[in-house]
């Protein structure tokens, strides 16, 4: 028997694997871009060129590893790195690094992301791990602790979400929220970006209009990342509403850490997540029940790669369960997304029935005394710093001493080649009073130790016997070394003006 049949017409998607990268690429390169921006603008050069520096370390370490696997397996370079685009996972890696992350810490973990997340696997389209989620869980589970002693002051890990777990992820009086939020700017700053952090995870605004521009040009299924902050939303202000807290608080877990990151670059890969529609869903939503659970009872108050990641595991069951005509399926595939949404809500609010407040412990900078007879008391465990008397001048009863001292840089890694401050100290030797305390040059730290350089710390010494044994002055708060420094800077003069 002879049978004819013709080709129906298809649907022919403009789309190819591609643009959809070239898309990707383009999208992360604004995110990142605003974080850098950020860094040269709001906290100096410094952390601009660092900023820089991580991404072009990810992107050569990412390249790299592919080449040194095309050049292994014989392949033509070319062709294999566009047909496995390591620079989207080096750009999307590295957007949920933090700024005080040594360099090194980028190159090791994007290069695990690459070879162990993707290239073991048998590259691109076969890895069922998100490779730039295997990266960061290396960097948190391996380095967790290794910070730049340049930016420690200013960005010491403290992220919005590390300070809420260390208040039991429950704040119930409204005082200690608004105490809580004024950290950040409130949550119209965490929304905005405003604030160092992981460098292209803290635009939310940013990110959802990047999010929108993608699933309008089909690059991503706008599903998914719906579902997902639908659920984290739906499921924390649950918590909010069993534990007595406002809407505050989903707003904040959708706008702190990673979770508007994810939900654009990172669920929505189109090889670790499931092929349907449904499955996709599904997929969602499973990584939002663990972001909710890791954060308010695990030690890891981010929770969003790992959950991914445990939910990569599940991509090829959730395939299995959801392979079918969706038409025809409808049903069964509502009663399975309830489920597990069900199943989720119940599970979350368990957990949140073991969570509460933690007051927080107020401590008060210690005072740094100005002891004729002594150290300032030394608040670090850094040697403190010597002062050099550079010049002596009389002026009738004043007498100007230019003193040199090391601050911050010398007692850190934060320069190469420290230089000394310089500050000028002027003392009415017939009243026996400080006259007046200024910088004369600032060589110290950008941000941090420049801090003391200001009317409201250096005001503290006028007017100061320098016979009187019980004064002090309060420290600058994230400058407490060159707060120290300039403390003894006066003790030196004031001991030459007393010899």
């Amino acid at each position: 028997m002879k049978f004819n049949f013709r080709v129906s017409p298809n649907y022919r998607s403009p789309l190819s694997t591609q643009r959809v990268m070239w898309e990707v690429t383009g999208a992360i390169s604004v995110v990142l871009a605003f974080a850098v921006f950020y860094y040269f603008t709001e906290l100096g050069t410094d952390y601009g060129v660092h900023a820089l520096l991580m991404i072009l370390t990810s992107l050569a370490v990412a390249i790299g590893t592919e080449v040194l696997w095309a050049l292994f397996y014989k392949k033509n370079i070319i062709k294999h790195l566009n047909t496995s685009f390591p620079w989207v996972i080096a750009l999307i890696f590295v957007g949920t690094m933090s700024i005080n992350r040594p360099l090194y810490v980028s190159a090791i973990s994007v290069f695990a992301g690459v070879f162990f997340g993707k290239l073991v696997f048998g590259g691109f389209g076969h890895n069922i791990f998100n490779p730039a989620g295997v990266g960061r869980a290396v960097a948190a589970l391996s380095f967790s602790g290794f910070v730049t002693n340049k930016f420690a002051d200013v960005v010491t890990g403290a992220t919005a979400n590390q300070v809420m777990q260390g208040l039991g992820w429950v704040i119930t009086k409204p005082e200690a929220v608004d105490s809580f939020l004024n950290q950040f700017g409130g949550l119209t700053n965490l929304a905005l970006g405003f604030y160092p952090a992981s460098i292209g995870e803290t635009s939310s605004v940013l990110l959802l209009i990047v999010g929108v521009y993608l699933s309008l040009r089909k690059i991503i299924d706008w599903k998914v990342p719906v579902t997902f902050i639908g659920s984290i939303f739906i499921f924390t202000y649950a918590i909010a509403l069993f534990k007595g807290m406002g809407v505050w608080y989903p707003i904040f877990h959708v706008v702190s850490g990673g979770a508007m990151y994810a939900a654009v670059f990172m669920i929505t890969d189109p090889v670790t997540t499931p092929t349907s529609s449904i499955g996709r869903i599904l997929f969602a939503m499973g990584v939002a029940i663990f972001v909710v659970i890791i954060r308010i009872k695990a030690n890891l108050p981010e929770g969003v790669v790992y959950g991914i990641l445990f939910m990569n595991m599940l991509s090829p069951l959730l395939d299995q369960i959801t392979d079918g005509w969706v038409i025809k399926e409808m049903k069964k595939y509502m009663i399975q997304i309830g489920s597990l949404f069900v199943a989720g809500l119940a599970v979350i609010l368990l957990v949140a029935s073991q969570i509460s407040y933690n007051e927080p412990v107020v401590e008060t900078e210690p005072e740094v005394v100005i002891n004729l007879k002594g150290e300032p008391v030394v608040i670090s465990q850094q040697t403190s710093p010597t002062a050099v008397i550079v010049s002596e001048v009389a002026d009738g009863d004043v007498t100007t001493f230019v003193v040199n001292i090391n601050g911050y840089a010398f007692q850190s890694d934060h320069s190469d080649d420290p230089k000394p401050n310089t500050l000028e100290v002027k003392i009415n030797t017939a009243t026996q009073v400080i006259e007046s305390v200024a910088y004369v040059t600032f060589s110290d730290s950008k941000n941090i130790g420049d801090k003391t350089d200001s009317d409201v710390f250096l005001s503290q010494f006028v007017g100061v016997s320098i016979v009187d044994e019980t004064a002090s002055v309060d420290v600058v708060s994230g400058a407490t070394i060159t707060s120290q420094s300039v403390v003894k800077a006066v003790n030196a003069a004031i001991a030459a003006a007393l010899d």
